[in-house]
């Protein structure tokens, strides 16, 4: 391939750099499993149980299953074996290879409520070592339990005190590097093959309610093959599902709400399948498939980088689920091999976003997404207007209105899909309308935003990127439902293309390449990218409205 190098996006990334760098999650040091053996599990319905229950749920099985008997007494007959009336209790009691049945009821888990949030006072964690995915700059001191092996240590924090930030955890320990002292040990230690399942008639019949002060209302950490079904789960401080470092899981027929950044979010986790899951009202995004192994990296044999010319198998699918009313439908910075099909994402700030942007994500760059056959529309809810902005930095999360999305990330309000620096990604035979801004933004981003100075990796993202067959500005019935401009593109990067899209809008620019593309690397479009670079200073608390910034203005509705 050939490469013009491009100054102007170098000098562009310098002055990004600051304030993307900033931008993490409160998440220890992450490393993809390796060898990564695992597989999306499947649904069982036999083996050794612990059944979870509620004074309530008699009368509200009898109510839920009334005009199915058969079922009812199914239910009745499990109901018998309760002896447990908290989650976390029954995990804990738990073997690998468990079922954690929940019969119909609210679960708030007081319990784990009880234990103080965070390290002070918090024997016998207060002096462990916890971080931030972010932080890379040193390696994790000695501390108590932790003068030997680094990557324990960056865990006992959960191991120790797994209630101290998370309302629900389920700490498994799947490394047999941690064990040195028994290194033929299989990879599945303890809490592995968890099926933890709701046994209402829907998913809003088990209802697990947490208290907005611990981070995770669910954490799945380490604890491979883990199967989510048919419960829901809201107002978590930080994610109301977080599954790390796991490899093999399934999260089906779940509803996540409320929770002030992700509804669910998996990080450095393989072999997943997130499926008829629904998420709205959170203060980031609904579904979060962040530092997703690359598909090419499953196979324990070439672990490492993709080769240039495959993407491997996906290692992350998500299908026939909705995600509304978050900042942004779906994010993913360095979401990897992720396949996406069949899936709503509409009446969000933003669609669909990936990115190379954040530091500290394995998995850079962002590549190989599959995104086809979604409908991706109406995405002009704006939550950064000044009132609402203004009520957020007032109200600790603690305090707000349960119901009320505070942002948590900045996004072009207005935007079907937001593309910061991906490389050989499809979308192919979506329906993209009704968003008021753009259809798809395709940006360049130079490797010094995320934190990489080498001048050979510059202009590493934003290319081989494929825009195929979509349906835009018209609706599955036929409706014309124009967006703003259909693509807008900073025409960086060598390769990207654009083939067999039905348009009704104009795009920027104008004329737009057909496949294979350009083989050549070209600087982005200044004009294209200084519009976007006064957003970048956005800050919830401290700059919520950035001078020159017009992501947060709702776009007038095209005619």
């Amino acid at each position: 391939m050939l490469r013009l190098h491009a100054p102007v996006a170098v000098a562009l990334a310098i002055g990004l750099m600051t304030p993307l760098a900033a931008q993490a999650h409160p998440e220890r040091i992450t490393t993809f499993a390796f060898p990564a053996q695992g597989k999306v599990p499947v649904y069982r319905t036999a083996g050794p149980a612990n059944v979870v229950c509620k004074p309530a749920s008699r009368k509200l099985l009898k109510r839920e299953f009334k005009h199915n008997k058969g079922t009812l007494s199914k239910r009745l007959k499990t109901l018998s074996k309760c002896r447990f009336h908290n989650i976390q209790a029954a995990i804990d009691k738990a073997k690998s290879g468990y079922r954690i049945l929940i019969m119909p009821g609210v679960y708030s888990e007081q319990p784990s409520r009880n234990v103080p949030v965070g390290s002070p006072g918090n024997p016998p964690c207060a002096d462990d070592y916890v971080t931030v995915e972010g932080d890379r700059s040193a390696p994790p001191p000695v501390g108590p339990a932790s003068n030997d092996l680094p990557t324990r240590a960056n865990r006992n924090y959960a191991i120790k005190c797994p209630n101290s930030k998370n309302l629900i955890a389920v700490i498994g320990d799947t490394r047999h590097e941690d064990n040195p002292l028994a290194p033929s040990l299989p990879l599945c230690l303890q809490l592995c093959n968890l099926q933890i399942e709701g046994l209402g008639k829907r998913p809003q019949d088990v209802s697990i309610v947490s208290d907005r002060r611990k981070l995770d209302g669910l954490r799945i950490d380490r604890a491979n093959g883990v199967f989510l079904r048919n419960f829901m789960i809201e107002q978590s401080a930080f994610n109301d599902i977080d599954l790390v470092e796991v490899d093999g899981f399934r999260v089906s027929h779940v509803i996540t709400r409320w929770a002030q950044n992700y509804g669910v979010l998996s990080f450095t986790a393989t072999h997943g399948l997130y499926d008829h899951d629904v998420a709205y009202g959170n203060g980031d995004s609904g579904l979060y498939p962040g530092s997703t192994m690359k598909g090419c990296d499953i196979d324990p044999n070439s672990y490492g980088t993709c080769a240039a010319t495959g993407c491997g198998q996906p290692s992350i699918e998500i299908r026939d689920s909705d995600s509304y009313g978050n900042t942004l439908g779906y994010s993913g910075t360095a979401g990897n091999s992720t396949y996406v099909h069949d899936t709503k994402f509409h009446d969000n700030a933003s669609g669909l976003a990936t990115d190379s942007f954040a530091s500290g994500h394995p998995g850079m760059p962002q590549e190989c997404f599959v995104w086809e056959h979604n409908e991706i529309y109406s995405n002009n809810n704006n939550v950064f207007d000044s009132k609402r902005q203004q009520y957020c930095i007032d109200t600790p999360f603690v305090d707000r209105k349960k119901d009320i999305v505070c942002p948590q990330f900045q996004t072009a309000v207005g935007s079907g899909v937001v593309i910061g620096g991906g490389n050989r990604d499809l979308l192919k035979d979506n329906y993209i309308y009704d968003n008021w801004r753009q259809g798809v933004m395709l940006l360049s981003v130079p490797a010094a935003i995320r934190g990489d100075n080498d001048p050979a990796h510059q202009d590493d993202t934003s290319n081989g990127n494929r825009f195929i067959g979509n349906i835009m500005g018209e609706s599955p019935s036929g409706t014309r439902m124009p967006n703003g401009l259909e693509f807008e593109w900073d025409s960086g990067g060598a390769g990207n293309c654009f083939e067999g899209n039905k348009m009704n809008s104009p795009s920027d620019p104008k004329s737009l390449p057909a496949c294979p593309g350009s083989p050549i690397y070209m600087p982005a479009n200044l004009a294209v990218t200084a519009a976007q670079v006064p957003c970048t200073a956005w800050d919830p608390k401290t700059q919520p409205n950035p001078p020159g910034c017009t992501w947060f203005t709702t776009p007038a509705k095209p005619k």
